[in-house]
């Protein structure tokens, strides 16, 4: 296709220029405005292929451009530009008809990367129009040139299935084999129904051709193929308005849908996550705003610690969340520096001993007789290490015991933390590390969490060059070992004097 021109609207300078340096490139020609008035005029003098918009603008906003856009030119693919806090107002924007969205702050890679699928989108609708276009000739003149479909459809990798006015098959491409997983041979010459075991088919095919017009369907994996299938249906006209048969089309939209699964997964959980601790220091405030001189000197430093637990929890949260899509974009920047292992456990150790008194854990570490060093980020690890540590303690009964222990061998130090919790079964123990999975069941029941910490956890000790280890089983606990590579005695000198 020619160059694709694109039309970035919104109000801050910072974002235009952002959005427009991360899409510098000769395939491009971009254009920005500074509010959705100037949008809506540059669409209506020029038209753009791509329009990346602000929702939050004064005067027209990004919810009045895309209602504008959807309803006189529906062709342009808007993607949304949205803050963290207003991910919820990018998913309506998506119901309304917004192609994708991208939340603030970006990477330029993530831009580039919605831009190219909204490309390729636009590039596959050009290809459907161009097959639709030439559904007008007659299926005996498809068949003449037989050897030239052959071509075609063996380049397309969406499955396609051309029928008569009765519904049998008169021509197929290779994917429609391999993509509806049809085990009937031959398959021209024969009803649909026989090649494909699903009534909804037949029935869309039907509704086509008495109706005239096009019909889409969605067939869920294990319907008609292990894939998720999105199918569209069109009649065949002649010149003389005869119905001549139909051609129907199916393309896989498993990652799309996939995608759309775990974004709707994330929204609901950081909305439950951040509603649930903000509306109990909401509630906290309440109490202490009421009459707090008829209350105890003990109950109001009480309440206070409640709402500190819970305002660091969500800070965790939030945290977690913008680490771990930073590491996994790519786009931090590691700062090493030579680090005494066990000043940095010691000092993770004190700083969990409150949480762990309060339930009555001890937390003993017993650090191996000699001193070493590694080159680490100090705050990443700090954070890895201490995420360990505290889920140790959450997940260990009153009265439990945290052993931490250190150990040199094979130019390795090994951190083991051993803990006599609840532990996990052997069913969800491969499971840890994945996001937003938490272990269900009674006795987690009780235990807040967002299921980000151990795989923020695996992307740091991984980009350390380091291995983690874990050895679990219900009611014996739980033992991590992480295990990161030494620096050797002249580093370690050399960093100690460094420091001091």
């Amino acid at each position: 296709m020619d160059r694709v021109r694109i039309l970035i609207i919104d109000d801050e300078k910072v974002i235009r220029e952002g959005v427009s340096r991360a899409l510098s490139n000769e395939m491009y020609v971009i254009d920005k405005a500074e509010s959705g008035e100037r949008g809506l005029e540059m669409i209506k003098q020029s038209g753009y292929d791509i329009v990346l918009l602000d929702l939050m603008m004064p005067g027209i906003d990004g919810f009045g451009v895309l209602e504008w856009v959807k309803e006189n030119e529906p062709q342009i693919e808007v993607v949304v530009i949205t803050g963290f806090a207003t991910v919820s107002k990018a998913v309506t924007a998506m119901k309304q008809g917004a192609f994708d969205f991208v939340g603030k702050p970006f990477t330029p890679d993530y831009i580039r990367i919605v831009v190219g699928r909204a490309i390729e989108k636009i590039q596959l609708q050009a290809e459907t129009e161009k097959l639709r276009e030439e559904r007008i000739l007659s299926l005996e003149a498809i068949q003449k040139e037989q050897s030239l479909l052959k071509t075609v459809f063996g380049c397309m990798v969406e499955a396609v299935l051309i029928a008569d006015p009765d519904g049998v098959v008169v021509h197929h491409n290779p994917a429609a084999i391999k993509l509806l997983e049809i085990q009937t041979d031959p398959v021209i010459g024969k009803h649909l129904s026989a090649s494909i075991n699903d009534n909804t088919v037949v029935a869309m095919m039907n509704e086509s051709i008495t109706k005239t017009r096009v019909v889409t369907r969605e067939f869920a994996a294990g319907s008609i193929s292990r894939r998720y299938l999105r199918a569209h249906c069109a009649p065949v006209i002649s010149s003389a308005e005869t119905i001549l048969g139909s051609v129907i089309t199916f393309e896989d939209v498993s990652t799309h849908k996939e995608i759309d699964r775990m974004k709707s997964d994330f929204v609901a959980m950081v909305a439950h996550e951040l509603k649930s601790p903000l509306a109990s220091i909401e509630q906290m405030i309440y109490a202490l705003q009421l009459d707090c001189q008829y209350e105890s000197e003990f109950s109001c430093n009480k309440l206070h610690n409640r709402m500190i637990v819970r305002t660091k929890d969500l800070l965790r949260l939030i945290d977690n969340l913008l680490n771990l899509s930073k590491l996994e974009s790519g786009t931090v920047v590691f700062n090493l520096e030579p680090t005494r292992g066990h000043e940095i456990i010691e000092d993770i150790v004190e700083v969990a001993r409150p949480q762990a008194e309060a339930k009555n854990i001890t937390i003993n570490f017993t650090p191996c007789t000699e001193d070493w060093w590694f080159n680490v980020d100090y705050d990443h690890i700090r954070t890895a290490i201490m995420n360990i540590v505290s889920n140790a303690v959450k997940y260990t009964p009153e009265g439990g015991l945290l052993d931490v222990t250190t150990s040199i061998s094979g130019g390795l130090a090994n951190l083991v933390f051993k803990d006599s919790g609840i532990g996990i079964s052997s069913e969800d123990l491969p499971n840890i590390f994945d996001r937003f999975f938490r272990v269900k069941g009674k006795a987690t029941r009780h235990i807040t969490g967002s299921g980000l910490g151990l795989s923020l956890v695996k992307e740091v000790v991984e980009a350390h060059q380091g291995y983690i280890d874990v050895q679990s089983s219900p009611e014996s606990g739980t033992t991590f070992t992480l295990s990161f590579p030494v620096t050797d005695s002249i580093n370690s000198a050399a960093a100690a004097e460094l420091i001091q």
